[in-house]
């Protein structure tokens, strides 16, 4: 009779997580076309129906453990593609005099945010906030403005690929900086990192090499029909291979998943239909469950006024942490119209804001509260500057 009861037990905590599943999926579908029509990005939509599903709405959807997993899957496989997605040949292609400006329009970037947390005493967590790049949602709008090919849009993409390596290396920094423990743990931790990416570099310039002189061997993983998708395979294990290594070093998974997809972006020169179908793999189920989860696990009575008003303030110097050094940095003969909407493009990194909250939040840097204001921030830069980049993007397509 026992285990009669704990089968029916076993079966029904089946069923409830198969729910979940069909939830989470159900508001997948439902998310983007509802987006398009909102005209917001599909991620603030899936935030929301985390929200509407959740404890904060009609309490259908809890954060169990298998939710949790594939949610945290999903978080690895956007830091991967967001490895992927830095075109490391438009990069070579555009030679260093060219990579002068967007470096220093970056440097600015950082400069203006520190000053600006300085200013406010937000910390090093809302420093990254202020200052986070990412290429995802400049990438998406560029492409659905027909701006990729501009001057402009190439130079935003070559500051966001920067930018956004900076970034990831400055969230493993303050992890490091921010651990409790001596100062020889500290040490050892700092080595480890170092450890890791030097031999990822040594790693990446012997894989590159490898294919050169053996192409066959990898002509597989980049082809557009293979049964098998021996490609999609091999990229999830180099993948979890780096996020075991990040692990091993001490550091956030973010760092590893973000490095193998850097190092199969790096590669493998023709890795667009490799990148497709992973991003099918990721876009299509991982991904959204991970925003979903994270409008799940949003705090919202930890907000009162004055939260929501810091996150407005943070949303406006975020904003114009990215528009001034835009501003002030440019190539010679581009008219402060482009100078403007590179920085719009520039301010809306949605993913890695949402990863910096969830990340201070593991490592008790943030708060309850000032993680649902960091979201609320990711929701606000998101929507609010790639409205003025369309409304101002309108019009002839500029010389390229």
């Amino acid at each position: 009779m026992f285990c009669a009861r704990e089968d029916r037990r076993g079966t029904v905590n089946g069923h409830d997580e198969l729910l979940a599943l069909l939830l989470l999926l159900g508001a997948s579908v439902v998310g983007p076309p509802l987006a398009v029509r909102m005209r917001v990005p599909a991620a603030v939509v899936l935030i929301l129906f985390g929200m509407a599903l959740g404890p904060l709405g009609l309490g259908a959807l809890h954060d169990t453990q298998m939710v949790a997993f594939v949610s945290e899957l999903g978080f690895l496989l956007l830091m991967f593609m967001a490895g992927m997605e830095i075109d490391f040949e438009a990069i070579r292609a555009a030679g260093r005099p060219a990579l002068i400006v967007p470096t220093l329009v970056v440097l600015g970037i950082f400069a203006c945010a520190a000053g600006a947390g300085i200013a406010l005493g937000i910390g090093g967590i809302g420093i990254l906030v202020l200052s986070a790049m990412s290429v995802g949602m400049p990438l998406a709008v560029l492409k659905e403005t027909d701006r990729a090919s501009t001057n402009m849009g190439r130079h935003v993409m070559l500051a966001a690929s920067i930018g956004e390596l900076v970034c990831i290396l400055a969230i493993t920094g303050l992890e490091v900086v921010s651990a409790q423990g001596s100062r020889v743990e500290m040490l050892v931790k700092v080595g480890k990192v170092v450890l890791l990416l030097v031999g990822s570099a040594l790693l990446i310039r012997w894989a590159r090499a490898f294919v050169w002189w053996y192409p066959r061997v990898f002509r597989r993983l980049i082809e557009h029909h293979d049964v098998a998708e021996l490609g999609v395979r091999v990229g999830l294990v180099v993948m979890l291979g780096f996020v075991v290594l990040a692990a091993l070093a001490g550091v956030e998974p973010i760092l590893g998943a973000f490095i193998g997809g850097s190092l199969v972006g790096f590669v493998l020169r023709q890795k667009h239909a490799l990148e497709a179908k992973i991003a099918a793999l990721g876009n299509g189920l991982f991904i959204p469950i991970f925003f979903i989860v994270v409008g799940l696990r949003f705090e919202a009575s930890a907000l009162d006024g004055a939260a929501v008003r810091s996150a407005l303030m943070l949303a406006l110097f975020a904003g114009l942490s990215k528009i001034l050094p835009s501003l002030a940095v440019a190539r010679r003969g581009t008219s402060l119209r482009d100078r403007f909407l590179a920085g719009c493009l520039l301010s809306a990194p949605l993913t890695l804001v949402v990863a910096i909250g969830s990340i201070g939040r593991k490592l008790e840097l943030v708060g309850a509260r000032e993680q649902a204001s960091i979201v609320l921030v990711a929701m606000v830069v998101s929507i609010v500057f790639p409205i003025v980049f369309r409304l101002l993007a309108r019009g002839p397509l500029p010389a390229s």
